[in-house]
């Protein structure tokens, strides 16, 4: 099951073969014609760049802590973290967390929430298209902790209650997954996007791995109610980080909704 994700893997590497430079990441370089011949062919031959200045900068991995970027820097990190955390800790060991909580597992629980998770991934592409990506992101932390508090707290007994909590948890989780695709790559100028988006992603995957180890040992030591509480302070974590320094990017082009994570 595992290896087999290794055949999308290869569709998607010959697919992405011959994918054009960004302009400008190339007018960075001082390869200026080739920017415009880039422009011309894939946005169309009446755009122009709006600056075709060269600009010189001594980035490195250090900028991302420097005074006017520590927070964007910050904020991507935690928020990411904090929703991949309870992600890939409950769905790891979905079986074992539905038998926990009182769900039978099968062929029909299995088919409801992968419909969730498809519903809830085509529901965060509207949704991130549509809403401010702040209060998208502030809203879904509060409806993920309460659904989360309420798989806590509830008896084995109210099973309904239980299928409906973990039903919106799922697409809500789906949903928001969007959005660590979107503000790390809008918070961070063109110089050090890339190193940006690679450290939140890595401390994301730090993250996931720690979460999925602990949370069998969690259950096992302290019982499916304490570890459920321990996710939702995870989750708590990220929406007060996201509440103080989610910046507002959306209409915004890279450039300003960069230079907008200045005044978080």
């Amino acid at each position: 099951m595992l290896a087999s994700s290794a055949i999308p893997a290869v569709i998607i590497l010959f697919l992405r073969m011959g994918t054009p430079e960004s302009p400008r990441w190339l007018i960075s370089k001082g390869r200026i014609e080739e920017a415009r011949e880039i422009v011309k062919k894939h946005v169309g031959p009446n755009i122009v760049l709006d600056d075709e200045r060269p600009v010189q900068t001594n980035s490195s991995f250090a900028t991302l802590f420097r005074k006017d970027i520590r927070k964007r820097t910050a904020f991507n990190c935690i928020f990411f973290v904090c929703l991949v955390i309870p992600y890939f800790a409950i769905y790891t060991f979905l079986p074992s967390i539905l038998d926990a909580i009182g769900l039978s597992e099968g062929y029909g629980t299995d088919f409801l929430l992968n419909g969730l998770l498809i519903a809830g991934a085509v529901l965060g592409i509207w949704f991130t298209v549509k809403f401010s990506r702040r209060g998208f992101l502030i809203s879904s932390f509060i409806v993920l902790i309460v659904t989360l508090s309420l798989l806590s707290v509830l008896p084995s007994s109210a099973t309904v209650l239980m299928i409906l909590s973990f039903a919106i948890f799922t697409l809500i989780m789906s949903a928001v997954s969007n959005l660590v695709g979107v503000f790390p790559a809008e918070s961070f100028p063109t110089e050090i996007r890339s190193t940006g988006v690679g450290l939140a992603t890595s401390i994301s995957r730090l993250g996931s791995a720690i979460g999925t180890f602990l949370l069998p040992m969690g259950i096992a030591n302290f019982g499916i109610q304490f570890t459920m509480f321990c996710l939702t302070a995870v989750l708590i974590i990220g929406a007060v980080v996201s509440i103080a320094w989610a910046p507002e990017t959306k209409s915004l082009t890279h450039s300003d909704a960069s230079n907008s994570g200045k005044k978080v």
